[in-house]
């Protein structure tokens, strides 16, 4: 009995010293710990957290690129081309914006603009990030004034949830069962009967 409880505190010692039971933190921009995975397939799904965060920041980056007018076009208005280019756009003779972080950009599913200046893509903490239009939106006549995002799990096993924000700066989730993401941010009773608020 002795024997088999020094064999169960070694191993103990053994993942507290690799960090298994290390309280990290996954926000969005922070580095993703091989903890992360470990955790994450199990009990607590730690991508989850981050991907919310990150939709807000990209509400953040929406909200300095149309008052400050970061595509130098003369207009305020909301950028609605992708995820990457609230990082990689650059006004007329100046520099990327680079309003987000670089993994968020990098994490983007359906870029148009080029990240290869600056990396490649890549999933951020087990989560991709895709530009939406609105249910009752012209595709080929996007609203200015109005943008919404995704993010869903890389594969199942990576995240229960999916979630999106739109320009109302309000997180909702609903149960990804399988789906890589949708096309089209939910019109309002979808949204009020499908998808529950994040906070």
């Amino acid at each position: 009995m002795r024997a088999g409880l020094q064999w169960f505190l070694g191993i103990l010692a053994l993942l507290v010293a690799l960090g298994f039971f290390a309280d990290l933190p996954h926000q969005c921009g922070h580095h993703r710990a091989f903890t992360t995975v470990w955790w994450s397939r199990g009990f607590c799904r730690s991508g989850e957290r981050p991907a919310s965060t990150c939709l807000k920041t990209l509400t953040s980056a929406q909200a300095d690129f149309r008052a400050n007018d970061r595509d130098g076009d003369g207009k305020n208005q909301f950028w609605r081309g992708d995820v990457t280019g609230l990082y990689t756009l650059a006004p007329p003779g100046g520099t990327a914006i680079k309003l987000i972080e670089l993994s968020v950009a990098a994490a983007d599913d359906r870029p148009v603009t080029d990240l290869s200046p600056y990396s490649v893509r890549s999933q951020k903490a087990d989560y991709w990030f895709r530009a939406l239009r609105h249910a009752d939106e012209d595709p080929k006549a996007l609203d200015p004034n109005r943008f919404a995002y995704c993010a869903f799990p890389d594969i199942p096993g990576a995240g229960k949830y999916l979630f999106i924000v739109d320009e109302n700066n309000t997180v909702y989730r609903a149960v990804a069962a399988g789906r890589r993401g949708i096309e089209v941010f939910p019109a309002p009773e979808e949204l009020r009967t499908q998808w529950s608020k994040f906070d």
